[in-house]
């Protein structure tokens, strides 16, 4: 299946990964009554599924993905937006891109490889419990687990429906790395994966997906694939305290 996703890019700032929930922060406060910038619904509750508009670092710059409804916002406020304040700093947005692209997701005959370029957020309150009391084979298999249903969850953003969740595989080896997160230690992974289905370009998975937790880089094309697009690299990597709040 293929799908649009729109991404707009700020070329003329730079800004490090761990600046990501600023800027998220920033586009929160400016434009509230959209719900796709922070997940918040007007009734107070939170939006739990997949988000239509996610933050990310691209070459340096400053950058938001838009899918389904967030593709119409992203396109309003690139007329709209003249300036970025990050930090109390006014960064003048002299220079910005726009792109629409078509990108393939969803199950595939061939096994495609990934990595985690930013750490992968799979624990929840709940597992976060019954993974700790597991030894490592099974560690690795309860994580193998959670990632297939994240895919799912993936899915479900571009409206894509797997017919037998069983049919998708995930091998992988995952490690735990601590990052801060909201002034807490929070228990996140890195590693490679390798999986029988379509990840689109510059998207994550788990949780804190839309902050720029979880994106993945594909590391081999399936021979089936024509993909269009360049060849912008997402930086997202922690700084050396994985700090990310």
């Amino acid at each position: 299946m293929y799908s649009k996703i729109m991404l707009v890019i700020f070329n003329s700032i730079n800004l490090k990964p761990f600046q990501i929930p600023k800027l998220r922060g920033f586009f929160s406060h400016k434009f509230p009554e959209d719900t796709e910038f922070h997940n918040h619904l007007p009734d107070g509750s939170y939006s739990y599924k997949f988000p239509q508009i996610q933050y990310r670092i691209v070459n340096k710059h400053p950058a938001l993905i838009g899918i389904n409804s967030g593709i119409d916002i992203l396109k309003r406020l690139f007329f709209e937006l003249e300036d970025l304040i990050i930090d109390n700093k006014i960064y003048h947005l002299q220079e910005k891109e726009i792109m629409l692209k078509s990108v393939q997701i969803g199950q595939t005959d061939d096994y495609i490889e990934y990595s985690f370029i930013s750490p992968w957020m799979a624990l929840n309150e709940d597992n976060y419990q019954d993974y700790l009391t597991l030894n490592n084979i099974e560690k690795q298999n309860f994580l193998k687990h959670i990632l297939r249903e994240n895919l799912k969850t993936l899915s479900k953003g571009f409206n894509y429906w797997i017919q037998d969740i069983e049919q998708i595989k995930v091998e992988g080896y995952f490690k735990p790395k601590q990052v801060n997160f909201k002034n807490q230690k929070m228990l996140c992974f890195t590693g490679d994966f390798t999986t029988n289905f379509q990840i689109p370009k510059y998207l994550g998975l788990g949780k804190q997906s839309a902050r720029g937790f979880g994106v993945v880089k594909q590391a081999t094309m399936p021979s089936s694939q024509s993909e269009s697009t360049e060849s912008d690299d997402a930086d997202h990597r922690p700084t050396e305290e994985g700090d990310f709040a």
